[in-house]
């Protein structure tokens, strides 16, 4: 069953236009609402999905790939959620198969070194040909301004825990920017809202939206 949402195909069709080819390895970034659009403007407070999508569309394999992801300026995003104490919300799909983020078992951290929250792909083994790894995780919007989200694909022998010391190897970037605004909100509705883990809003688009993404990929394919 296909996960990739039409977003992420409409992109990928986009770099072929302009690009007039796709490099042997790729990750894009988006971010999108509760009615999965993708955002625009957003309300200081309000909850946002960011939504990562990686693939290895070359013909070597990634022995072990991780996706960073900052957001500029620094705290204009809040990534973790109230529900869980040292644990990140976050849902990933290998291949189409569900993971949650779990404490005893990440594959969604921040790294201090790094100082950047990483999406490590190697968790599920190495990225054959055609492998490909997307990752959904809730975020408050903490600022006002235009708000960018950096992600860069990376293969790194070791990481995390005996990482290569002559450092990763760059892969692929991508970046998405919307802006932040102060929005009017009732006394009693003034807090960041609550989500449970494994429920992120972006897994909507598995529904109709999968359908016609998938009708893009296979032409693109």
């Amino acid at each position: 069953m296909r996960k990739i949402a039409t977003i992420f195909m409409l992109m990928v069709t986009l770099s072929v236009v302009f690009a007039g080819a796709v490099s042997a390895q790729d990750v894009d970034v988006v971010v999108i609402d509760e009615n999965d659009e993708l955002v625009e403007e957003a309300c200081v407070g309000e909850e946002v999905t960011v939504a990562v999508l990686a693939e290895n569309t070359g013909n070597e394999t990634i022995d072990n790939a991780l996706v960073t992801l900052q957001e500029d300026p620094k705290n204009s995003l809040r990534w973790w959620s109230y529900d869980y104490i040292d644990v990140l919300d976050a849902v990933a799909y290998f291949n189409g198969v569900r993971y949650e983020n779990t404490a005893l078992n990440p594959f969604y951290f921040y790294d201090l070194d790094l100082d950047a929250y990483v999406f490590w792909i190697g968790w599920n083994g190495p990225m054959f040909p055609g492998d490909v790894a997307e990752l959904y995780v809730p975020a408050w919007v903490m600022s006002t301004g235009e708000i960018t989200v950096n992600a860069i694909l990376w293969d790194w022998e070791g990481y995390p825990f005996e990482p290569n010391p002559e450092g990763p190897i760059f892969l692929d970037e991508d970046s998405y920017t919307f802006m932040g605004v102060a929005c009017p909100v009732p006394i009693d509705a003034a807090t960041v809202p609550m989500q449970k883990t494994g429920t992120p809003l972006a897994l909507a688009l598995v529904g109709l939206l999968s359908i016609i993404g998938g009708t893009i990929y296979g032409k693109f394919r």
